[in-house]
């Protein structure tokens, strides 16, 4: 992988990351983008990058790799802006739609809550990079089917 790949890939989790923590905030809805953002990051930004032609997946390590990538750095991404985002609501507006969550983010001491968000992270990367390896097969699947399918060459269409 190239650094090319890897900044492509820290910018879109982390735009990905930003948005989901910064939507998060709203009631019912934060644990359901939490658990989207620990499973599904790495192959939403892999299907796009794909699609943008930034990146080409051609080795399983490569796949790995990226979903672990894009797990650590949208996961640290969503819990700074969820984090914050918590805060600031109780802060000013003196509201917690999670009682206990802010309690925990408000009382605890500052190096807490960043081994708290770096075991999330590495937990997140861990689950995106079976995601991500999920991706690579499944996109492969998919373009084998579609390669025979749609022969490209005239020697496949005159066996079929």
């Amino acid at each position: 992988m190239d650094k090319y790949v890897v900044k492509n890939l820290i910018i879109i989790s982390s735009i990905l990351g930003v948005v989901l923590g910064i939507v998060g905030a709203v009631p019912y809805i934060g644990i359901w983008l939490f658990i989207a953002t620990l499973i599904l990051s790495a192959p939403v930004t892999m299907v796009y990058l794909i699609m943008d032609s930034k990146l080409d997946l051609t080795t399983i390590e490569n796949s790995i790799i990226t979903g672990a990538i894009t797990g650590f750095c949208s996961s640290i991404i969503f819990c700074a802006a969820y984090s914050l985002l918590t805060a600031l609501i109780f802060k000013f507006l003196h509201y917690s739609h999670n009682a206990i969550l802010t309690s925990i983010i408000i009382n605890s001491p500052i190096w807490l809550s960043i081994v708290f968000i770096i075991f999330i992270a590495v937990v997140s990367a861990t689950i995106n990079a079976f995601s991500g390896l999920a991706t690579y097969y499944i996109i492969n699947f998919i373009r084998d089917m579609y390669e025979k399918r749609h022969p490209q060459n005239e020697e496949e269409l005159k066996y079929e």
